[in-house]
């Protein structure tokens, strides 16, 4: 891919009425990040963009502000679930065209993992604080491919 923009779901509740971790809600202040977020997200990106989407509540309703702003399919996918790992995530985006621009919306600790791994460094180097996005960028060297940071955006920028 040539644009891999990992967004990590804005500040949800504590806990749900349903007791379920992925029925957990934004909170006011998320909603209120997410929205922040995805205005500065719609004014950077390219027009292409494949909208991918952990099934977690949280997560649905922060790819919902982007939705909001310029109607960009929401594709659920659960290797982006609380449940997986970034072994699965990795398998599952490598099948995905190297010219095109992944936006995932999904939780830590495997977005860390994920960063950290794309860009070579110790598994434990990338924390993604709540509602942030970071946007790595492809780069082509001969047959292999090497990532480097674009962007990094907070929802307290």
């Amino acid at each position: 891919m040539a644009n891999l923009i990992i967004w990590r779901h804005a500040e949800a509740e504590a806990q749900s009425e349903s007791g379920h971790d992925s029925d957990r809600a934004l909170t006011k202040r998320g909603h209120k990040d997410a929205a922040k977020v995805a205005k500065w997200l719609h004014k950077h990106m390219p027009d292409q963009v494949d909208l991918l989407c952990s099934p977690a509540q949280r997560c649905l309703q922060t790819a919902q502000a982007l939705h909001d702003l310029n109607h960009a399919e929401i594709k659920i996918a659960d290797f982006l679930s609380v449940d997986s790992n970034v072994a699965r995530i990795i398998k599952d985006i490598s099948n995905l065209s190297d010219t095109q621009t992944i936006l995932m919306v999904g939780h830590q600790p495997n977005l860390g993992w994920l960063i950290s791994k794309f860009l070579g460094a110790n598994e434990s180097a990338c924390t993604v604080k709540k509602g942030a996005v970071w946007w790595l960028k492809q780069r082509k060297v001969g047959h292999s491919s090497h990532y480097y940071i674009h962007a990094v955006i907070q929802p307290h920028f």
